[in-house]
Protein backbone atom coordinates (compact mmCIF):
# COMPACT_ATOMS: atom_id res chain seq x y z
CA UNK A 1 0.00 0.00 0.00
CA UNK A 2 2.90 2.91 1.35
CA UNK A 3 4.59 1.44 -2.28
CA UNK A 4 1.33 2.23 -4.41
CA UNK A 5 1.64 5.93 -2.74
CA UNK A 6 5.10 6.58 -3.42
CA UNK A 7 5.65 4.92 -6.48
CA UNK A 8 4.94 8.71 -8.87
CA UNK A 9 6.97 10.40 -6.10
CA UNK A 10 9.80 7.92 -6.83
CA UNK A 11 9.50 8.17 -10.80
CA UNK A 12 9.04 11.94 -10.66
CA UNK A 13 12.75 11.99 -8.80
CA UNK A 14 14.13 9.51 -11.08
CA UNK A 15 13.29 11.74 -14.21
CA UNK A 16 14.39 14.86 -12.32
CA UNK A 17 17.33 13.43 -11.57
CA UNK A 18 17.93 12.12 -15.38
CA UNK A 19 17.22 15.62 -16.73
CA UNK A 20 19.94 17.05 -13.75
CA UNK A 21 22.47 14.48 -15.31
CA UNK A 22 21.86 15.34 -18.85
CA UNK A 23 21.99 18.96 -18.91
CA UNK A 24 25.22 18.61 -16.68
CA UNK A 25 26.71 15.97 -19.37
CA UNK A 26 25.39 18.63 -22.33
CA UNK A 27 27.51 21.41 -20.43
CA UNK A 28 30.52 19.54 -20.01
CA UNK A 29 30.70 18.04 -23.03
CA UNK A 30 28.93 20.61 -25.99
CA UNK A 31 29.08 23.84 -24.33
CA UNK A 32 31.95 23.48 -22.21
CA UNK A 33 34.40 21.41 -24.07
CA UNK A 34 34.35 22.42 -27.57
CA UNK A 35 35.94 25.31 -29.76
CA UNK A 36 32.69 26.92 -30.21
CA UNK A 37 34.46 29.15 -32.86
CA UNK A 38 37.22 30.65 -35.83
CA UNK A 39 36.90 34.09 -36.31
CA UNK A 40 39.16 35.76 -39.00
CA UNK A 41 39.63 39.83 -39.51
CA UNK A 42 40.92 40.29 -43.01
CA UNK A 43 42.37 44.51 -43.01
CA UNK A 44 44.67 45.18 -45.70
CA UNK A 45 46.06 48.49 -44.91
CA UNK A 46 46.24 48.34 -40.48
CA UNK A 47 49.59 49.38 -40.79
CA UNK A 48 51.39 49.84 -37.16
CA UNK A 49 51.81 53.60 -37.41
CA UNK A 50 47.74 53.68 -38.44
CA UNK A 51 46.92 52.08 -35.12
CA UNK A 52 48.91 54.64 -33.42
CA UNK A 53 47.51 57.52 -35.62
CA UNK A 54 43.96 56.12 -34.55
CA UNK A 55 44.86 56.27 -30.90
CA UNK A 56 46.47 59.58 -30.90
CA UNK A 57 43.43 61.06 -33.00
CA UNK A 58 41.04 60.03 -30.00
CA UNK A 59 43.13 59.54 -26.48
CA UNK A 60 40.71 59.61 -24.65
CA UNK A 61 39.52 56.03 -26.30
CA UNK A 62 42.29 53.48 -25.87
CA UNK A 63 42.27 50.34 -28.61
CA UNK A 64 40.74 48.15 -25.98
CA UNK A 65 40.99 45.14 -28.55
CA UNK A 66 43.65 45.52 -30.72
CA UNK A 67 45.70 46.80 -27.63
CA UNK A 68 45.76 43.53 -25.69
CA UNK A 69 46.18 40.53 -27.95
CA UNK A 70 46.82 37.46 -26.36
CA UNK A 71 50.25 37.12 -28.84
CA UNK A 72 51.23 38.55 -32.20
CA UNK A 73 53.24 37.75 -35.24
CA UNK A 74 54.99 39.10 -38.27
CA UNK A 75 53.53 37.65 -41.70
CA UNK A 76 55.45 37.65 -44.39
CA UNK A 77 53.93 39.96 -47.77
CA UNK A 78 55.54 38.12 -50.55
CA UNK A 79 54.59 35.49 -52.18
CA UNK A 80 56.56 32.98 -54.50
CA UNK A 81 56.54 35.10 -57.27
CA UNK A 82 57.53 37.62 -55.13
CA UNK A 83 54.42 39.87 -55.50
CA UNK A 84 53.54 42.35 -52.63
CA UNK A 85 50.31 43.71 -51.51
CA UNK A 86 47.83 41.75 -53.53
CA UNK A 87 44.58 41.14 -51.75
CA UNK A 88 43.36 38.37 -53.73
CA UNK A 89 46.62 36.15 -53.62
CA UNK A 90 47.19 36.66 -50.27
CA UNK A 91 43.85 36.00 -49.22
CA UNK A 92 44.03 33.01 -51.08
CA UNK A 93 47.45 32.03 -49.23
CA UNK A 94 45.50 32.45 -46.43
CA UNK A 95 42.80 30.24 -47.27
CA UNK A 96 44.14 27.90 -48.68
CA UNK A 97 47.85 27.14 -47.32
CA UNK A 98 48.71 27.35 -50.41
CA UNK A 99 50.43 30.13 -52.59
CA UNK A 100 48.47 31.63 -55.59
CA UNK A 101 49.24 33.82 -58.50
CA UNK A 102 48.71 37.43 -58.53
CA UNK A 103 44.79 38.29 -59.08
CA UNK A 104 43.70 35.11 -58.79
CA UNK A 105 41.13 33.30 -56.53
CA UNK A 106 42.26 30.45 -54.60
CA UNK A 107 43.36 28.63 -57.95
CA UNK A 108 46.91 26.71 -58.09
CA UNK A 109 50.03 27.45 -60.16
CA UNK A 110 48.95 24.90 -62.36
CA UNK A 111 45.04 26.86 -62.51
CA UNK A 112 43.23 23.84 -60.57
CA UNK A 113 41.24 24.84 -57.65
CA UNK A 114 42.46 24.32 -54.04
CA UNK A 115 40.51 23.65 -51.31
CA UNK A 116 39.66 26.42 -48.45
CA UNK A 117 38.97 27.28 -44.82
CA UNK A 118 35.73 27.24 -45.22
CA UNK A 119 34.57 24.41 -47.17
CA UNK A 120 37.02 22.34 -44.82
CA UNK A 121 35.46 23.97 -41.66
CA UNK A 122 31.60 23.39 -43.75
CA UNK A 123 32.48 19.08 -44.00
CA UNK A 124 33.21 19.40 -40.28
CA UNK A 125 30.03 20.28 -39.48
CA UNK A 126 30.50 23.99 -38.34
CA UNK A 127 28.34 26.90 -39.42
CA UNK A 128 30.31 29.30 -41.95
CA UNK A 129 29.54 32.72 -42.19
CA UNK A 130 31.07 35.78 -44.57
CA UNK A 131 31.15 39.68 -43.49
CA UNK A 132 32.79 42.45 -45.40
CA UNK A 133 32.15 46.53 -45.69
CA UNK A 134 33.37 46.16 -49.00
CA UNK A 135 31.51 43.91 -51.27
CA UNK A 136 30.54 40.10 -50.60
CA UNK A 137 32.65 39.86 -53.30
CA UNK A 138 36.04 41.10 -52.32
CA UNK A 139 38.95 39.36 -52.21
CA UNK A 140 39.24 39.30 -48.62
CA UNK A 141 36.19 36.72 -48.58
CA UNK A 142 35.48 35.79 -52.03
CA UNK A 143 39.11 33.98 -51.79
CA UNK A 144 37.22 31.43 -49.18
CA UNK A 145 34.67 30.67 -51.40
CA UNK A 146 35.30 30.88 -54.67
CA UNK A 147 38.29 29.89 -57.45
CA UNK A 148 38.56 31.98 -60.27
CA UNK A 149 41.33 33.44 -62.52
CA UNK A 150 40.12 37.13 -62.30
CA UNK A 151 40.12 38.46 -59.07
CA UNK A 152 37.86 41.62 -60.63
CA UNK A 153 34.98 40.21 -62.28
CA UNK A 154 32.65 40.24 -59.48
CA UNK A 155 29.79 39.11 -61.72
CA UNK A 156 30.96 35.29 -61.71
CA UNK A 157 32.56 35.81 -58.17
CA UNK A 158 28.47 36.32 -57.09
CA UNK A 159 27.40 32.95 -59.24
CA UNK A 160 29.57 30.91 -57.51
CA UNK A 161 28.76 32.71 -54.29
CA UNK A 162 24.99 30.57 -54.69
CA UNK A 163 26.40 27.74 -56.57
CA UNK A 164 29.45 25.98 -54.89
CA UNK A 165 28.79 26.41 -51.61
CA UNK A 166 25.64 27.20 -49.12
CA UNK A 167 27.02 30.11 -46.86
CA UNK A 168 24.32 30.00 -43.62
CA UNK A 169 25.43 33.60 -43.41
CA UNK A 170 26.34 36.64 -45.58
CA UNK A 171 26.90 40.39 -44.97
CA UNK A 172 27.67 43.19 -46.76
CA UNK A 173 27.77 45.47 -49.52
CA UNK A 174 27.79 44.84 -53.51
CA UNK A 175 23.65 44.68 -54.25
CA UNK A 176 24.62 46.32 -57.13
CA UNK A 177 26.48 43.06 -58.54
CA UNK A 178 22.76 41.12 -58.19
CA UNK A 179 20.53 43.90 -59.89
CA UNK A 180 23.21 44.48 -63.01
CA UNK A 181 23.04 40.61 -63.42
CA UNK A 182 19.15 40.74 -62.98
CA UNK A 183 19.05 43.92 -65.74
CA UNK A 184 21.45 42.05 -68.05
CA UNK A 185 18.87 39.39 -68.27
CA UNK A 186 21.63 36.93 -66.79
CA UNK A 187 20.49 35.61 -63.20
CA UNK A 188 18.10 37.00 -61.06
CA UNK A 189 20.11 36.22 -57.73
CA UNK A 190 17.92 37.66 -55.23
CA UNK A 191 15.02 35.05 -56.56
CA UNK A 192 17.72 32.16 -56.42
CA UNK A 193 18.92 33.13 -53.07
CA UNK A 194 15.17 33.40 -51.65
CA UNK A 195 15.05 30.05 -53.23
CA UNK A 196 17.65 28.65 -51.47
CA UNK A 197 16.11 29.56 -48.09
CA UNK A 198 18.09 32.83 -47.70
CA UNK A 199 16.37 35.06 -45.76
CA UNK A 200 16.86 38.47 -47.24
CA UNK A 201 17.38 41.96 -45.42
CA UNK A 202 18.67 45.16 -46.60
CA UNK A 203 18.63 47.59 -44.04
CA UNK A 204 19.53 47.89 -39.75
CA UNK A 205 16.23 47.17 -39.00
CA UNK A 206 16.48 44.02 -41.06
CA UNK A 207 19.90 43.22 -39.37
CA UNK A 208 18.15 43.61 -35.62
CA UNK A 209 15.17 41.93 -35.86
CA UNK A 210 15.45 38.99 -38.09
CA UNK A 211 15.11 35.95 -35.77
CA UNK A 212 18.51 34.30 -34.94
CA UNK A 213 17.30 30.97 -33.04
CA UNK A 214 15.52 30.09 -36.34
CA UNK A 215 16.83 31.31 -39.34
CA UNK A 216 18.71 28.89 -41.64
CA UNK A 217 20.74 31.04 -44.27
CA UNK A 218 20.66 34.68 -43.86
CA UNK A 219 21.97 37.20 -46.88
CA UNK A 220 22.31 40.99 -45.88
CA UNK A 221 22.77 43.36 -48.84
CA UNK A 222 22.99 46.56 -46.89
CA UNK A 223 24.68 49.29 -49.70
CA UNK A 224 25.07 49.07 -53.26
CA UNK A 225 28.81 48.76 -53.59
CA UNK A 226 31.05 49.27 -50.17
CA UNK A 227 29.70 49.99 -47.09
CA UNK A 228 29.82 53.94 -46.57
CA UNK A 229 33.42 55.05 -45.39
CA UNK A 230 32.42 57.86 -43.00
CA UNK A 231 29.96 55.88 -40.79
CA UNK A 232 27.54 58.03 -38.56
CA UNK A 233 29.30 58.89 -34.80
CA UNK A 234 25.73 58.60 -33.36
CA UNK A 235 25.43 54.96 -35.27
CA UNK A 236 21.96 56.09 -36.13
CA UNK A 237 20.37 54.07 -39.03
CA UNK A 238 23.71 52.75 -40.18
CA UNK A 239 25.04 49.47 -40.31
CA UNK A 240 28.39 49.51 -38.13
CA UNK A 241 30.98 46.64 -38.20
CA UNK A 242 30.51 45.63 -34.87
CA UNK A 243 26.99 45.61 -35.51
CA UNK A 244 27.48 42.67 -38.36
CA UNK A 245 29.35 40.84 -36.29
CA UNK A 246 27.40 41.01 -33.03
CA UNK A 247 24.69 39.83 -35.02
CA UNK A 248 26.66 37.01 -36.49
CA UNK A 249 28.03 35.91 -33.90
CA UNK A 250 24.55 35.48 -32.44
CA UNK A 251 23.16 33.78 -35.13
CA UNK A 252 25.88 30.82 -36.13
CA UNK A 253 26.95 30.40 -32.59
CA UNK A 254 23.06 28.23 -32.53
CA UNK A 255 25.37 25.23 -34.25
CA UNK A 256 25.98 22.95 -31.77
CA UNK A 257 29.08 22.08 -33.81
CA UNK A 258 30.75 26.10 -33.95
CA UNK A 259 31.25 27.92 -36.71
CA UNK A 260 33.73 29.56 -38.92
CA UNK A 261 32.98 33.05 -40.07
CA UNK A 262 35.41 35.15 -42.02
CA UNK A 263 35.21 39.10 -41.64
CA UNK A 264 37.24 41.14 -44.47
CA UNK A 265 37.25 44.93 -43.82
CA UNK A 266 38.86 46.66 -46.99
CA UNK A 267 37.84 50.20 -45.81
CA UNK A 268 40.76 50.78 -43.97
CA UNK A 269 43.08 50.74 -47.31
CA UNK A 270 40.35 52.12 -49.06
CA UNK A 271 40.65 55.31 -46.64
CA UNK A 272 44.31 55.09 -46.96
CA UNK A 273 44.27 55.07 -50.84
CA UNK A 274 42.37 58.18 -50.98
CA UNK A 275 44.74 59.91 -48.86
CA UNK A 276 41.80 60.45 -45.77
CA UNK A 277 44.14 60.04 -43.07
CA UNK A 278 41.78 61.14 -40.35
CA UNK A 279 38.85 58.37 -42.15
CA UNK A 280 41.65 55.79 -41.97
CA UNK A 281 42.01 56.23 -38.29
CA UNK A 282 37.88 56.25 -37.96
CA UNK A 283 38.09 52.23 -39.73
CA UNK A 284 40.82 51.17 -37.38
CA UNK A 285 38.54 52.19 -34.51
CA UNK A 286 35.70 50.69 -36.38
CA UNK A 287 38.00 47.16 -36.17
CA UNK A 288 38.70 47.44 -32.50
CA UNK A 289 34.97 48.10 -31.45
CA UNK A 290 34.47 44.89 -33.89
CA UNK A 291 36.84 43.00 -31.82
CA UNK A 292 35.56 43.79 -28.95
CA UNK A 293 31.88 42.51 -30.17
CA UNK A 294 33.69 39.39 -31.22
CA UNK A 295 35.40 38.21 -28.03
CA UNK A 296 32.52 39.58 -25.85
CA UNK A 297 29.70 37.34 -27.82
CA UNK A 298 31.95 34.38 -29.06
CA UNK A 299 33.71 33.66 -25.23
CA UNK A 300 37.12 32.18 -24.54
CA UNK A 301 36.86 29.31 -26.28
CA UNK A 302 36.71 31.48 -29.72
CA UNK A 303 40.19 31.39 -31.78
CA UNK A 304 40.09 35.10 -33.06
CA UNK A 305 42.68 36.45 -35.63
CA UNK A 306 43.01 39.86 -36.94
CA UNK A 307 45.09 39.57 -39.91
CA UNK A 308 46.50 42.90 -41.55
CA UNK A 309 48.66 41.38 -44.91
CA UNK A 310 50.34 44.54 -46.48
CA UNK A 311 50.31 48.60 -45.26
CA UNK A 312 48.99 51.32 -47.56
CA UNK A 313 51.40 54.40 -47.93
CA UNK A 314 52.96 56.23 -45.10
CA UNK A 315 52.34 59.57 -43.23
CA UNK A 316 53.72 62.93 -44.69
CA UNK A 317 53.27 66.70 -42.94
CA UNK A 318 50.92 68.91 -45.20
CA UNK A 319 52.55 71.96 -45.63
CA UNK A 320 50.88 74.74 -44.94
CA UNK A 321 48.96 77.20 -47.87
CA UNK A 322 50.83 80.45 -48.69
CA UNK A 323 48.01 82.58 -47.05
CA UNK A 324 48.10 80.15 -43.98
CA UNK A 325 49.33 81.44 -40.54
CA UNK A 326 51.10 78.38 -38.62
CA UNK A 327 50.04 78.36 -35.43
CA UNK A 328 52.98 77.55 -32.43
CA UNK A 329 52.50 74.63 -30.83
CA UNK A 330 49.55 72.69 -33.41
CA UNK A 331 50.08 69.70 -35.36
CA UNK A 332 50.28 70.11 -38.90
CA UNK A 333 47.56 67.95 -40.74
CA UNK A 334 48.54 64.08 -42.03
CA UNK A 335 49.14 62.87 -45.45
CA UNK A 336 49.50 59.59 -46.67
CA UNK A 337 53.09 60.81 -48.85
CA UNK A 338 52.57 58.11 -51.89
CA UNK A 339 48.27 59.35 -52.20
CA UNK A 340 46.65 61.45 -54.46
CA UNK A 341 47.41 65.03 -55.75
CA UNK A 342 50.23 67.47 -55.81
CA UNK A 343 53.04 67.17 -52.55
CA UNK A 344 51.04 68.78 -49.86
CA UNK A 345 48.11 67.18 -51.28
CA UNK A 346 45.17 68.28 -49.71
CA UNK A 347 41.90 66.32 -49.02
CA UNK A 348 39.63 68.11 -51.18
CA UNK A 349 41.91 66.75 -53.79
CA UNK A 350 41.31 63.23 -53.78
CA UNK A 351 39.76 62.62 -57.07
CA UNK A 352 43.43 63.65 -58.67
CA UNK A 353 46.31 61.63 -59.11
CA UNK A 354 46.12 57.74 -58.47
CA UNK A 355 45.19 56.16 -55.13
CA UNK A 356 48.33 55.26 -52.50
CA UNK A 357 49.31 51.70 -53.24
CA UNK A 358 50.17 49.13 -51.25
CA UNK A 359 53.56 49.06 -49.41
CA UNK A 360 56.31 45.91 -49.01
CA UNK A 361 56.95 45.14 -45.47
CA UNK A 362 55.61 43.06 -43.19
CA UNK A 363 52.07 42.09 -42.36
CA UNK A 364 51.00 41.01 -38.53
CA UNK A 365 48.62 39.05 -37.23
CA UNK A 366 47.02 39.31 -33.70
CA UNK A 367 45.54 36.33 -32.29
CA UNK A 368 43.11 35.75 -29.30
CA UNK A 369 41.58 32.76 -27.15
CA UNK A 370 41.82 29.27 -27.60
CA UNK A 371 44.98 28.29 -30.01
CA UNK A 372 46.51 32.19 -29.44
CA UNK A 373 49.71 30.78 -28.18
CA UNK A 374 50.97 29.27 -31.39
CA UNK A 375 51.02 32.47 -33.30
CA UNK A 376 54.49 33.97 -32.57
CA UNK A 377 57.85 34.75 -34.77
CA UNK A 378 57.63 35.34 -38.53
CA UNK A 379 55.08 33.48 -40.64
CA UNK A 380 53.45 32.98 -44.21
CA UNK A 381 50.04 33.10 -45.02
CA UNK A 382 50.26 29.37 -45.20
CA UNK A 383 51.84 28.60 -42.41
CA UNK A 384 48.83 31.19 -40.26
Amino acid sequence: MNMKRWRPQLIALAILLAFVGFSASYVRYFVRARTHSVIIFFVPGASPELLSLAQARDPNRQLSALGNADSMAFVETQATDRLTGDAAALASFLATGEPTPSGRLSLRYDGKPADTLLYQAQRSGRAVGIISTGSITSPGVAAFYAHQPDASVSATIANQLLDSTRIDLIFGGGREIFTSEKKAGHRDLEQEAQKLDYTMIFDRSGLETFPAWNTRRVLGLFSSTDLPLAAAEDGSGTIRLADMVRRAVETLAYNLLGYFLVIDHPLVGTAAGQNRADLAARQIQELDRAVDTARKYAGKNALILVYCPYSVGGFQFLEAAPNEKKISGRLSPLSWHNGPGRKGSDPTAISTGKPAAPSAGWGWVAAYGKGAEKVHGILNPGEL
